[in-house]
């Protein structure tokens, strides 16, 4: 099997994620080669109920420290009430987060020596090099984080933009240098 890096060379990593048999069914019905490689996101009903577990612990210490805290006086209880608010913002966030995994849901995105297949919540989508108009970068727009990678989007000629999250490991992301690579060898703008 070919891996590719920047400009199309060849990569010797091991594919990360080995693709459900509807995306290699696919794969194959829509002629897109070989494998090159998978990335898939964690499980978002793990991560989401781990989070939602954890905001309810966040809000069992609030009240807990609500009730030991009341009509307290002195300096140990005001900074108790200030580790109170602390758990109070943790739950929030932690219930955000939570629901932003389960909306983003179960993905997996499969790269083809000839396409790309993006399969989210148990429906599969092939796209042919063809069918790809570029890859781009999406960077924050605001906050002390403005000009930072969010992530990058393969954007379909008449479907929605797929978000495809970076992930680093020893200062590389072997499978956003593999997609590049390929759309780089077959004339498709990575920006």
């Amino acid at each position: 099997m070919e891996h590719f890096a920047d400009k199309g060379e060849p990569s010797m990593q091991p594919i990360a994620e080995q693709p459900p048999e509807d995306v290699t069914n696919l794969a194959l019905s829509r002629g897109l080669g070989h494998l090159v490689d998978s990335r898939k996101l964690p499980n978002p009903m793990t991560r989401g109920l781990g989070m939602l577990l954890a905001a309810g612990g966040s809000i069992a210490l609030l009240v807990l420290i609500s009730y030991l805290a009341k009509d307290q006086d002195g300096f140990f209880w005001e900074v108790l009430h200030v580790v109170g608010l602390f758990f109070c913002f943790a739950a929030v966030f932690l219930i955000v987060a939570s629901i932003r995994v389960f909306v983003v849901g179960a993905q997996s995105f499969h790269v083809f020596t000839n396409g790309f297949v993006h399969r989210r919540n148990g429906k599969a989508r092939a796209y042919g090099w063809q069918d790809v108009t570029e890859l781009k970068p999406v960077l924050q727009t605001r906050g002390e984080d403005k000009g930072k990678l969010v992530h990058y989007s393969l954007v379909p000629r008449h479907d929605k933009p797929i978000a495809i999250p970076v992930t680093i490991v020893d200062g590389r992301d072997t499978f956003l240098d593999n997609l590049m690579g390929l759309l780089q060898h077959h004339g498709i703008p990575v920006t």
